[in-house]
């Protein structure tokens, strides 16, 4: 729905120009030029676009399945674990916590390039450097993050442990437990994810006395998240 207001508002400012111009006038309003033009290189990005070859839910079940033959383990977290326990809002992306080595590169890279924008460069840097990487849907401009787990991060570790299969419509996929999200998000908005508030607050919501509360409040001390935690718990009523 979101993708069709902005084309909307972009009809309303361009009026003369054509779909095909207006939906790459999106891409860029969302993804920037540089990462836009790569996508555009694609002889089949307006044909991908016309099929609308899926909805989130459907790339998230490719995304994930091709993970299973990799026997590359996830969990997904983030504003897609979050809405699916808490409250619906929009997000162009998803976030997915993975268990990756630098030997899965060429077959990951292999798997996914017909459908995504990706790199194995970028994949490489990230795995040196301990940092995410992501990768961009050429028919839709849904973007996959990828972080992968780090052997001394007991958050992401634990999180792994207590991850569960939970069904999105399209299919199975591993999910983080609510807590874990509700953790998570916490960190995040630690470290200046404003909106990580609102998903906590969310869940918290929605959730209600389904949720672990011995656990959060053990985790949320153990990480040094109890104020946010209590804070959260307040806010949420």
């Amino acid at each position: 729905m979101s993708t069709q207001l902005i084309l909307s508002g972009l009809r309303s400012q361009y009026p003369e120009t054509d779909e095909h111009e207006l939906r790459k006038l999106l891409y860029i309003r969302r993804l920037g030029r540089e990462i836009s033009e790569k996508i555009f290189t694609h002889t089949d990005f307006l044909p991908k676009w016309e099929e609308n070859t899926a909805a989130e839910p459907q790339i998230i079940f490719l995304v994930t399945k091709q993970l299973n033959t990799l026997k590359i383990p996830y969990y997904i977290s983030g504003s897609v674990a979050s809405i699916i326990y808490g409250e619906e809002r929009f997000t162009k992306d998803a976030d997915l916590v993975i268990r990756i080595f630098p030997f899965h590169i060429p077959k990951f890279v292999q798997v996914f390039e017909n459908e995504f924008v990706i790199s194995a460069g970028a994949i490489q840097a990230a795995l040196q450097g301990r940092r995410a990487f992501n990768m961009i849907h050429i028919g839709t401009a849904f973007k996959i993050d990828f972080y992968p787990i780090s052997d001394d991060d007991d958050l992401e570790i634990d999180a792994f442990a207590r991850r569960r299969l939970n069904d999105i419509g399209t299919g199975e996929v591993w999910l983080a437990s609510a807590e874990d999200v509700i953790l998570a998000k916490l960190r995040w908005f630690r470290k200046g994810g404003e909106v990580s508030w609102r998903d906590v607050l969310g869940v918290l919501k929605v959730q209600g006395e389904s949720l672990d509360f011995a656990y959060l409040s053990a985790q949320a001390q153990r990480f040094g998240l109890k104020d946010l935690f209590d804070q959260a718990r307040e806010d949420a009523g």
